[in-house]
C-alpha cells in the first residue's frame, strides 16, 4: 500500500469542509483505482489529501490518485474552478 499526498487549490472566496470533500471525491472512485482510504483536511485556499492505494509501486500509485482526484474535479459542479497542481 502507497500514501500519496496532494494539494487542491481552492479559489478566492470558496470554502470547503473536509469531509465534505472526501465524501464527494469517494463518489466518483472506481475499484480501478484501488484506493482503500482518503483522508481530507481543508485549510485556507486549500484542501490536502491523503489517499492510500494498493498499487504495484510509488509512480503508479501517484498517476492513480491523480487521476481520481482530476476525475472528481471534472464531474462536480461546485469543484469545476478547483485546481490540481501539478506539483
Amino acid at each position: 500500500m502507497h500514501m500519496i499526498t496532494l494539494r487542491l487549490v481552492i479559489p478566492p472566496g470558496e470554502q470547503a469542509a473536509a469531509t465534505e470533500i472526501a465524501e464527494l471525491f469517494r463518489a466518483h472512485f472506481t475499484p480501478h483505482d484501488r484506493i482503500e482510504h482518503l483522508w481530507a483536511h481543508s485549510a485556507m485556499g486549500s484542501v490536502y489529501l491523503a489517499f492510500f492505494l494498493l498499487a504495484d509501486n510509488e509512480a503508479e500509485a501517484l498517476l492513480a490518485a491523480r487521476a481520481a482526484c482530476q476525475r472528481a474535479i471534472d464531474r462536480t459542479p461546485q469543484l469545476t474552478r478547483w485546481q490540481l497542481p501539478d506539483s
